[in-house]
């Protein structure tokens, strides 16, 4: 067993620009979202700046991309370019020699085709919409990237002005032209269900004769996925117009909880008490699930947590605490391999 792994960061972003949407005449929109909020005894709408969940999907497989070149895994053309359109339709399966599911338990079969002429597709999911659908949804999860609510008000929007240069002659050319920035105290979560990478979701059709391939090749496919993950907490490489609006991003704390017999998701750092609730939630889980678990003769749930602190959060002793995001990616990889 692997594992699920889930990590909740706080960031501190000033004036960023990673999530665009349309422009509007010559201002570049910030993507914004309604959130909801507790104000004066009440609850309230907020519009706040946000990064969606699709831009750190992305940049993740992007990453996936890289290791799979690297330790030689299957990848397809499409993918190499970033282009994750995966087997959409009965045209990409015939453009990499993969047979088109005509029954039902041809289902199966196609899922593992797949997973094996594609790894991102192994890892990220993906969706065959033909006659007779293939559904593989994605090992690892991701929301929007969302201001922390407790520090809401510490959120802002504002376009900055710039004009494009043009020599002297070509005066025309010096249109002006606005983005809007943001700065927030982000919060995002990043979950990944490292016991299914390699493993066929669907329960019914026939079995495909290279099932025992894709086993044999399944500690190497989970070794990418954890080492994509830990470049990924590395440098947080998501998002837009970093050329010229590199964000000042500021890594406040963050907590890990990684779980066997239980998918625990850790909590959202809306504030600085998610790691404390974190490690609460993880030990009533475990008294909860072991109590019925021993009665039955099964296997113990296993919660372990570990954290990065780097703004004065409250954290129980009992958690190992580590200095910056190498040390906790570092740790987080020696948990997984230690236990899996």
């Amino acid at each position: 067993m692997f594992g699920f792994l889930s990590i909740s960061m706080r960031i501190l972003a000033n004036v960023e620009s990673l999530n665009s949407v349309e422009s509007v005449g010559n201002l570049v929109r910030h993507r914004t979202a309604p959130i909801v909020i507790e104000e004066d005894g009440g609850y309230t709408i907020r519009f706040v700046p946000v990064v969606s969940g699709e831009s750190i999907a992305h940049s993740y497989q992007t990453l996936l991309v890289e290791e799979a070149k690297k330790r030689g895994l299957p990848i397809t053309e499409h993918s190499k370019r970033g282009e994750f359109i995966k087997f959409a339709d009965d045209k990409f399966l015939q453009d990499y020699g993969i047979p088109i599911p005509k029954r039902e338990d041809d289902i199966r079969k196609t899922e593992v085709e797949i997973m094996l002429k594609d790894y991102i597709c192994d890892v990220g999911g993906f969706l065959y919409a033909g006659n007779y659908p293939v559904k593989r949804t994605s090992t690892f999860q991701v929301g929007y990237m969302l201001p922390a609510v407790r520090e809401i008000r510490a959120t802002a929007l504002e376009a900055q002005f710039h004009v494009r240069h043009a020599p002297s002659s070509m005066k025309q050319y010096q249109q002006p032209y606005n983005v809007e920035v943001g700065s927030a105290v982000y919060t995002f979560t990043f979950n990944i269900d490292l016991d299914r990478i390699s493993v066929p979701s669907t329960g019914f059709g026939e079995r495909s004769d290279r099932e025992e391939e894709l086993a044999n090749n399944r500690e190497e496919r989970v070794v990418a996925a954890v080492s994509a993950l830990s470049k990924f907490l590395s440098s947080i490489p998501f998002g837009a117009k970093r050329s010229r609006f590199l964000p000042n991003l500021e890594y406040l704390s963050a907590v890990a909880s990684y779980s066997e017999g239980v998918n625990f998701v850790s909590s959202p750092g809306n504030s600085k008490e998610f790691i404390s609730e974190t490690y609460n939630r993880s030990k009533a889980i475990e008294d909860l699930m072991n109590n019925s678990r021993l009665k039955k003769g099964e296997e113990r749930v296993k919660i372990e947590i570990i954290a990065m602190n780097r703004e004065d959060a409250p954290v129980p002793e009992e958690i190992e605490v580590l200095r910056n995001q190498e040390e906790f990616s570092k740790k987080i990889v020696e948990l997984i391999f230690k236990r899996g």
